[in-house]
Order: structure tokens, then sequence, then C-alpha cells
């Protein structure tokens, strides 16, 4: 359970109602909710995939991450990643990393090879983005899916101008694009198992894939982590050793900062789609954000990580008197809040202005430099929220990623 468990809300001054909660009538999508909110297969050849054990969550080479390790292994790194999308179970995938595919011992040759430095990558990902930058490798990447959802200046452009191309995802993938381009490595993520058919077919022409759980780390700090993840594939390990080590202890300084917030502003997130509000629970990213912010999350005591369905009326009846309120969908504005559904406008943090969205870095196109820089980064996000559970008042001027919807 995350520690926020059984803290001492309290809800801003505010009036209060007492009124019958019909049911929602929604068209509002939250189009980013399982990346935060949550956040059996058989082989594929060169892929070695384990089911029925668990590997080691962690080793020395993590401090948060879970989903991935990196082992020694002479002139080789032999990584793993494990359960990479929900109800995975304990099956992992393992890649060997080296520059010298001549050399490599037969005990580790039935696992995916990938020759590094990585000189052309494709990322699945928008979210990856930071990572490889961070890296000072983004001249690397010649493709990408979603490629209109890019917030980076400079890869945007690139994109723009057909230098960086769109590959499609899923059952619109562009594999003549995929082929034309090359790539020592496609960098993939999961939602499902049946992700395993996307990589098996880019395997059997010839395309290396690697698999990423990023986005399941219960913790921003085991998310950020994965930069030692990519760092493994373009042999920068000390870099981003060195990147990662300031970046915990500016998040660890600000969490213990906050952590003598009483009492703690209680916090609602997040917004409805159609009839259902999917929350995430207090062992959760999202719970342990608002935790170490010094907030109190409404539904702390909710013992799961992943997002759940609740009814609206549950989400009405906690959160009609919390304090402050964050990440509501995509709306950059109220009134696409108050388009949603009118009742919104009943709620306490609506009516005392404390509405906080993670709006303030978009790009023309809708790209979100939150879900770039943002993955990277939860220092800056922590103290983003850490100003606005101190006091609800802050200007958006202080804050890099949110600000308060007008």
């Amino acid at each position: 359970m995350n520690q926020t468990s059984g803290c001492h809300k309290v809800n801003l001054p505010g009036p209060k109602f007492k009124f019958p909660i019909p049911k929602v009538r929604s068209a509002f999508l939250y189009i980013i909710l399982i990346s935060f909110l949550i956040s059996g297969c058989g082989n594929s050849g060169s892929r070695e995939m384990h089911t029925g054990h668990a590997i080691s969550k962690k080793t020395d080479h993590t401090t948060y991450a879970e989903k991935f390790t990196v082992e020694k292994t002479g002139s080789y790194r032999l990584i793993s990643v494990r359960a990479p999308w929900q109800n995975a179970s304990d099956n992992s995938f393992r890649y060997l990393t080296g520059s010298d595919p001549q050399g490599i011992p037969d005990s580790l040759s039935h696992h995916t090879f990938i020759q590094t430095p990585v000189h052309r990558a494709v990322i699945m990902s928008t979210t990856f983005i930071s990572f490889i930058d961070t890296l000072d490798a983004l001249h690397t990447v010649k493709g990408v899916s979603g490629g209109s959802n890019i917030y980076h200046p400079s890869l945007k452009q690139q994109f723009a101008s057909g230098e960086v191309r769109e590959v499609g995802y899923d059952h619109s993938m562009n594999y003549e694009v995929l082929v034309d381009l090359q790539p020592d490595v496609v960098f993939m993520f999961g939602v499902q198992s049946g992700i395993v058919q996307t990589i098996r077919k880019l395997e059997e022409i010839g395309i290396p894939v690697v698999i990423c759980a990023d986005y399941l780390e219960p913790h921003p700090l085991g998310r950020s982590e994965w930069l030692k993840f990519f760092a493994a594939f373009y042999e920068k390990e000390e870099q981003a050793d060195r990147i990662f080590t300031g970046i915990a202890e500016r998040y660890n300084a600000t969490a213990e900062a906050a952590s003598g917030n009483s009492p703690r502003p209680s916090v609602l997130l997040g917004l409805p789609w159609k009839d259902t509000w999917y929350i995430a629970g207090g062992n959760s990213f999202a719970a342990q954000l608002i935790s170490d912010a010094g907030g109190c999350y409404i539904f702390d005591d909710e013992d799961h990580a992943e997002a759940k369905p609740v009814s609206i009326e549950k989400v009405f009846v906690r959160g009609l008197e919390a304090g402050i309120w964050i990440n509501p969908g995509v709306a950059t504005n109220r009134m696409i809040i108050l388009d949603h559904d009118r009742r919104f406008e009943m709620l306490n943090a609506f009516q005392q202005n404390r509405v906080f969205n993670h709006t303030k870095r978009v790009s023309p196109g809708g790209g979100n430099d939150y879900w770039e820089s943002g993955v990277l980064r939860p220092d800056l996000v922590l103290d983003d929220l850490a100003a606005i559970f101190r006091d609800p008042r802050v200007n958006n001027n202080t804050l890099f990623f949110y600000e308060r919807l007008k």
C-alpha cells in the first residue's frame, strides 16, 4: 500500500453540497490514461521467454526499476525485461548486447543479439524520446510511431521534413518503411500479449525488436531509471548513472521537504470516460507522486496499482470536497470539463479554481512534453505538484509542466 494510506486528509475550504448523482453521459476520452495510471505466449526463435518462475526484479544496476535487469557477462550485456504488459505474470524477454557478433558464446547464442552502439533506431512510443536525447543519441532515431505527437522541437522538425519517418503501429504498421529504414533495433511496448505477434513478424523479416515495460513501473524514479536500460544499447552507462543519480537526489530532496505537510490536501485525479471513472489504486505510480508531493490521494486505500473502473457516483462521494483536482484528462480549460459534465462545477476543487493539468508545455501540433521529458524527469513533475499542494494559489509562471486551468 502506498504510504498515503491512512494519512490525515484536509479538504480546503469550500461549500458543501448534497445532491442526487445521476448517470453521467460522457464523450471525453483521456487518451493517455493507461500510461501513468497503471502507467502467455511461446518462443519466437531468437527470443527467449520464460514462464513459471520469476527473474530477479532488481540488481545492483537498478535502485527503483523493477521491470528490467542488466547483467555483465564477459564483454556482453544480458538485458532482461520482466512482465512487459499487464497481467503478463513472470514472462520475460532477454537480449544480448555487445560490439562483436562473432564472439558470442554458445551458451548465449539463443538470445536476440543487438550490436552496440546502436546507430539506427525506430521508437514505437514518443515517451522514449527523452531517454535517447539525454544520451546524446537522438540522431539515431530514424522512425517513430505517432510522429504527429512529438513535442521535441528538433525531432518534430525532422519528422516534418521526412528525415524521420512514420512507421505506424499495430494493424497499421508500415512494414515496407521499416524494411527500408533497416534499423539496428525497434524499441517497442505492448499493453496485451498480442504484441508478440507483431514482434514475431518483425523478426521474421530480419528486424530486431526490444520490448520495453517502463510505463508499468510503480515508482516515478523506477520509470526514470529506464535511462540505464537505453544506455546499455548506446554504451553510455556511466553517463546514464550520473544523470539518474542527480534526478533521484533532486526528487528525494523534494519528497523529504514535502513529507512535513500537515495536514495534507486531499487530491482528486483524472476524468471519466463515458459512464466510468478509471482510478489508479493506492499502490500506483500516480498515488506515489501525490504522496511524495505532500498530498493525500482520495483512493489511497485501494490496494492495487493498475487503473480500475469505478462508478461516477463513488468518485463524486469521495471527491466532492477534495481540495485539489489534477490531471483532468486532456482538458486545457475549465469549460472543456463542464462540456464533459456540468455537474463537475459542484466539486469543491472546481469552485475554488484549484484544477491543474500538465498542459503547459504543448506544441502547436499537440505534442505534450509531459509525456516526453516528464517521463525521465519526475523530479520536475514533483516540484510542480509539491508547489501546488503547498499553496493552491501558486502562480502558473512558477510551474514547469502544470498550469491552473482557466
